[in-house]
């Protein structure tokens, strides 16, 4: 793709997106795929299928240093940038997030995201069956909930699907990894994140992006950019950021987590 008017600060992949793209597609979405209920559709069994995971293809995968070069010399206002990475977190925590209050509030807002539009946010049941709102509330149930952000030419997505336990947990991150082919997706080699993570390059519906898929206790989450060159670190904090948001919540704590904290 050509470099004008395009940037990148950070991730995704295949089946993941799927599931980011449903969790998004309510009101339409031209890059929407198809195929994201079954991978969410698991999550509401508490997962018992294990898929192995898929092993990285030996290819080499090209990754920009950062964001910021890359959108120095593109037109129209530059990207937000994420400062460096602090320390990622690491905690392994038992608490369950079926409260679809605090799982919407684990998602990015716009304070977290500051440069950053906002385009879809969603609280769902994790079949995707009931949409969460204060009419419906889906408390006691694992859940998915998705938002959208985009800067220009750059969209970044936030995904995250709540299990009733670590093992499901567990088996819901190896089927995600399954979900990404092999071929069409290399893993790359990046700092670990939360619990265990996996970052995989690869086509997306706006050329190559970053997905990065971590584990934080009980919760699978994802982060997909894409719209500019790939920039893994970017991509990074922006993972970092939201599993912080995911450790407050297991805490007990409101989840308040900034980039500046990533």
């Amino acid at each position: 793709m050509g470099m004008g008017g395009r940037r990148m600060v950070a991730v995704v992949a295949a089946g993941v997106l799927a599931g980011v793209l449903a969790g998004c597609s309510s009101g339409g979405s031209g890059d929407a795929k198809g195929g994201a209920k079954g991978a969410s559709g698991a999550a509401s069994s508490a997962v018992t299928a294990v898929a192995a995971a898929p092993t990285g293809a030996g290819a080499a995968v090209s990754v920009a240093p950062s964001a910021s070069a890359s959108a120095a010399g593109a037109s129209g206002s530059a990207a937000p940038v994420p400062p460096a990475a602090a320390a990622a977190p690491s905690a392994d925590l038992e608490a369950v997030l079926l409260d679809d209050k605090v799982v919407g509030q684990v998602l990015p807002d716009a304070k977290a995201m500051a440069g950053w539009d906002e385009e879809k946010r969603r609280v769902d049941t994790a079949d995707h069956a009931v949409t969460c709102s204060a009419s419906t509330p889906c408390t006691g149930k694992p859940l998915s909930a998705s938002v959208r952000f985009s800067s220009g030419d750059l969209v970044t997505r936030f995904l995250v699907e709540t299990l009733a336990s670590r093992d499901a947990a567990k088996n819901r991150l190896r089927e995600t990894y399954a979900s990404y082919p092999v071929g069409p997706f290399h893993k790359v080699d990046a700092p670990a994140l939360g619990s265990e993570s996996q970052a995989f390059v690869g086509p997306l519906s706006a050329g190559d992006g970053v997905s990065i898929v971590v584990r934080s206790g009980t919760v699978v989450a994802s982060v997909t950019t894409e719209g500019g060159p790939v920039d893994l670190p970017a991509a990074r904090r922006f993972a970092v950021m939201l599993v912080n948001r995911i450790e407050q919540a297991q805490s007990g704590k409101t989840p308040d987590a900034g980039l500046a904290a990533a």
